[in-house]
């Protein structure tokens, strides 16, 4: 098998996407032959050593390919793969449940999901100059629409833990904005096309990164812990904090979260995306 990743190389995002992207879709299609049973044990499985061995999803997949479809193992691009296939599986559970029916959070995911749409456009739009700028604009707008959606979401956080939460998460949201911006623009300079795939993949896992902060303080339903691999690349460390969930049940008012590493300033960030492509 081929070495894994150590969780700091620019491919960290493609990795942390090929669980919910490739795998777990195929491990959704077991029942359809008779293997129902295991299907929860298998989505454990694979969820626990890519937190042990960031990448090794990715590693086995290749491998498999390598072994079984060797006449694709060298035409498979995973950054581009993971990236064309956001469309097509069902994420329903990443987004905030029916069980809050105001209309910031019915806004949020209609918003989000538009967003993770477009992105995945791109593998195919890249290849037509006047649509892939098109696409660009889309994106942008997407990305702005989504952080007012996330801000609106403010006012139902009841601890203030889960509002620095948030706030960090949606830092980093703006961050990775950003660099897609920029990686846009160098690419219409070398044309290369896979760090274009990264940064969308980046965005991709960070919206994720949102809906799940969102979920964890503004839902009392039970987390499911494997819809989220282990997605280091935002930061150099961990920092676990105990929070309440915005619960009254008892047995469920502490909880663990991700949070950035710490970051100077204490403004909220804005939600102002501007890009421009020359």
């Amino acid at each position: 098998m081929t070495s894994m990743d150590d969780g700091t190389s620019a491919s960290t995002p493609t990795n942390a996407l090929i669980l919910p992207n490739v795998i777990y879709p195929v491990i959704e299609q077991l029942d359809k032959s008779g293997y129902k049973d295991i299907q929860t044990d298998l989505r454990t499985t694979f969820f626990k050593l890519e937190e042990l061995y960031p990448g090794f999803s990715r590693s086995f997949l290749q491998t498999f390919i390598n072994k079984e479809m060797p006449s694709l193992s060298s035409t498979i691009n995973m950054n581009e793969l993971t990236l064309k296939l956001e469309k097509y599986c069902d994420k329903s559970s990443y987004f905030i449940s029916s069980s809050r029916s105001e209309q910031e959070f019915h806004e949020l995911n209609i918003r989000s999901k538009n967003l993770k749409r477009i992105l995945s456009r791109i593998p195919d739009d890249i290849n037509e100059k006047r649509e892939f700028l098109e696409t660009i604009k889309e994106i942008a707008s997407a990305i702005k629409k989504t952080l007012d959606s996330v801000s609106n979401t403010y006012q139902y956080f009841k601890t203030a833990d889960g509002r620095q939460a948030l706030e960090n998460e949606k830092k980093e949201f703006i961050k990775y904005s950003k660099n897609f911006s920029n990686t846009l623009k160098a690419y219409f300079r070398d044309s290369k096309r896979d760090d274009v795939y990264i940064a969308a993949n980046h965005l991709l896992v960070q919206t994720d990164y949102l809906l799940r902060t969102i979920k964890l303080y503004c839902e009392t339903d039970t987390l499911d812990d494997c819809l989220y691999p282990l997605l280091s690349h935002h930061q150099n460390q961990s920092r676990i904090i105990s929070s309440s969930r915005y619960s009254s049940n008892s047995n469920q008012q502490s909880h663990n979260i991700r949070q950035s590493s710490s970051s100077s300033g204490n403004n909220r960030p804005t939600s102002s995306y501007e890009t421009g492509y020359t």
